[in-house]
């Protein structure tokens, strides 16, 4: 089995918010933190057809693989990054479900009914319950129909929701990447089973306020998308890539200090600038140096060094989406009543 704790791509998905009292709904969706995808339901029928009849737009999990052919004539599936390319163009990847939260006490079916009858089984689901039917939310979660159930009277409730809303917005898509890689007994980079890279991610997203990611591979990062699709290049290296990118360098005629700082890691070069340069090797130190950043480290099961780079997107081969998270949030606001 394939251990990963990281998915090699996220963007934000929807939560649908399932309570029969209108005025518990409209202070809800005052806590949630703004950043949140949401739409509010009053009735059990509404959202449950809503849920279901979207299941047909669930990405196809083998669309981000591929399988090559060895020199030996053995097949092995690996992880298609051009594919995890094209996810960041789809303008309906937002609206994905991945989140329903219902209250248990609602009429006609209770929550833990409604969870059950959820035809999509990535869909994760919160329960919300009270003193009462805390015995019933304990009894779903250890049967799997919910993932997490939170009491309404328990102190810091909406800080701990958005909490469990952000971690099952991720453990959606990792569900999602690890059953498909177990399948089809997938190879997966190393760096997506290091917990060092993943706190890494963690951290940056408040740095660089991105709301999306998508692995990129010559050299290993990854692309981050924020709000307004604005892109960032992460580059994340081991000692072995960084080599081979110091070895580019040299054959592409860098200055001997440019080198120097590549090699002992100092640095990292923007990796659209190779590809640009039509005579490399008589670009001046400052020219080179203007395309170069100051590298962090970071210690994970290996050593790795990483810097972000925020040249044009173009010139890494790709373009903005379209489609951005911002006006994704703008659409909601205008229907997120309308569907009640």
């Amino acid at each position: 089995m394939n251990k990963t704790c990281l998915a090699p791509y996220f963007h934000p998905t929807q939560i649908v918010l399932v309570d029969d009292d209108i005025d518990f709904l409209g202070n809800l969706s005052l806590q949630l933190e703004a950043d949140l995808p949401y739409l509010l339901f009053d009735s059990t029928q509404k959202a449950l057809g809503y849920i279901n009849d979207r299941e047909d737009e669930a990405p196809s999990r083998q669309r981000f693989f591929k399988l090559q052919e060895e020199a030996d004539g053995r097949r092995r599936v690996t992880l298609d990054t051009e594919a995890l390319a094209r996810e960041m163009h789809f303008t309906n990847r937002f609206s994905r479900i991945s989140i329903a939260m219902i209250d248990y006490a609602m009429p006609r079916m209770n929550g833990l009914e409604f969870c059950r009858r959820i035809g999509d089984p990535n869909i994760k689901k919160i329960l919300f319950t009270g003193v009462a039917t805390e015995a019933e939310a304990v009894e779903g979660f250890n049967a799997g129909v919910i993932d997490s159930y939170i009491r309404k009277s328990e102190h810091n409730v909406y800080e701990h929701l958005n909490r469990t809303i952000r971690e099952l917005q991720h453990d959606h898509i990792l569900d999602t990447f690890t059953t498909a890689i177990d399948m089809f007994d997938v190879e997966v980079p190393a760096l997506l089973a290091d917990e060092a890279i993943a706190q890494l991610l963690a951290t940056l997203r408040s740095r660089y306020e991105f709301v999306e990611y998508y692995m990129v591979l010559n050299p290993t990062g990854f692309v981050l998308i924020d709000g307004d699709g604005e892109l960032y290049r992460l580059v994340i290296v081991d000692e072995v890539e960084q080599k081979a990118l110091v070895e580019q360098a040299v054959a592409l005629g860098a200055p001997t200090e440019c080198v120097r700082l590549l090699q002992a890691g100092e640095n990292l070069l923007d990796p659209a600038f190779p590809g640009r340069a039509n005579n490399a090797a008589g670009e001046s130190y400052r020219h080179w140096k203007s395309h170069m950043r100051v590298a962090e480290r970071v210690e994970g099961a290996r050593t790795y060094r990483w810097a972000v780079f925020e040249s044009d997107p173009e010139e890494h081969g790709m373009s903005r989406p379209k489609a951005t998270f911002n006006r994704y949030l703008e659409w909601l606001d205008t229907v997120g009543y309308s569907l009640m």
